[in-house]
């Protein structure tokens, strides 16, 4: 398995054949921003932005599926679930 920096770190992740580049950059370049900083201050940046992305109509359903389903193999059992909780609200927008 595959931690955060491998994914990043391979070009093939971002081709057509790899994930959304654009919803990966930006949460990557997220993560950059918040790098020591503690996991819920990461986590209210991500939903924001993706929040954004869905009212203005540049963030999909399928993108949240695709995003979350390439970041959870990354995660443990309860950060696995948080993420879907997370996907689950933000569909509803």
């Amino acid at each position: 398995m595959q931690d955060f920096n491998e994914y990043a770190n391979n070009p093939e992740n971002f081709n057509e054949r790899g994930t959304n580049g654009d919803l990966f950059r930006t949460v990557s370049d997220l993560a950059k921003k918040f790098d020591g900083k503690n996991g819920n201050d990461l986590l209210r940046a991500v939903y924001a932005e993706a929040e954004r992305g869905k009212k203005n109509g540049t963030l999909s359903n399928a993108d949240l599926d695709k995003f979350a389903a390439t970041l959870s193999p990354l995660l443990d059992e309860k950060k696995r679930a948080l993420l879907k909780k997370v996907v689950a609200d933000l569909k509803k927008i």
